[in-house]
C-alpha cells in the first residue's frame, strides 16, 4: 500500500507555497492601489472628482483574497489529514497492541513473534521458535483467535497467522 504521508507534506508545502505568493500579489494590488493617494485631515478620501475611490477598488479585492485564503487552509488540512492517516497495517498493529496489554504467559510470548514478524507467520514457526508442542500451539491460538486478536489463514499443510 502507498504511504500518504510524502504525499500529505508534497500538498502542505504547496499550499504553503501558494499562501506566500497569494499574500505578496494581495500585498503588492493594495500598495499600487494606494500609491498617489492622500487622506484629508478629517480623514476623508482626496482624490480627482470623478475617479474611482481606492478603498472601493480594494473592498472589489477583499472577496477574492478571503476566498483564496480559505481554499489554501482546506488545502493544508488536507495535507495534514493525508499525512496523519494511518495504513490500516498500523491501525490494526496499535490496536492488537492494546487488546494484548491482558495477555499473560505463553499467550503473550506468541503474540509478540507474530507482532514482531509484522502481523504473519507461520504456525510450524511459532513451534520452532517457542520450543511448545503443535498442541500448545494450537491451544494458545484458538484462545487468541476466541479474544479477536488474530485469525488463522489455512496454507498447504500449515496455517498463516495473521494479526485481526
Amino acid at each position: 500500500m502507498v504511504s500518504h504521508k510524502p504525499i500529505g507534506l508534497g500538498i502542505m508545502v504547496a499550499a504553503i507555497l501558494l499562501f506566500i505568493i497569494g499574500f505578496m500579489y494581495i500585498n503588492a494590488a493594495e500598495q499600487a492601489l494606494l500609491a498617489g493617494h492622500t487622506v484629508g485631515i478629517n480623514g476623508e478620501c482626496e482624490h480627482p472628482t470623478g475617479a474611482t475611490c481606492p478603498y472601493e477598488q480594494l473592498n472589489k479585492l477583499a472577496v477574492p483574497k478571503y476566498v483564496g485564503l480559505f481554499a489554501d487552509i482546506a488545502l493544508f488540512g488536507f495535507g495534514l489529514f493525508l499525512f496523519l492517516k494511518k495504513k490500516p497495517e498500523e491501525k490494526a498493529l496499535h490496536h492488537a497492541k492494546k487488546a494484548a496489554t491482558a495477555l499473560g504467559g505463553d499467550e503473550a510470548k506468541v503474540f509478540d513473534l507474530v507482532v514482531q514478524s509484522n502481523g504473519t507467520l507461520y504456525q510450524h514457526e511459532l513451534v520452532e521458535k517457542l520450543q511448545l508442542s503443535k498442541v500448545q500451539i494450537t491451544r494458545i491460538l484458538d484462545r487468541l483467535e476466541g479474544q479477536g486478536l488474530i485469525e488463522r489463514r489455512r496454507r498447504g499443510m500449515t496455517n498463516l497467522v495473521v494479526l485481526k
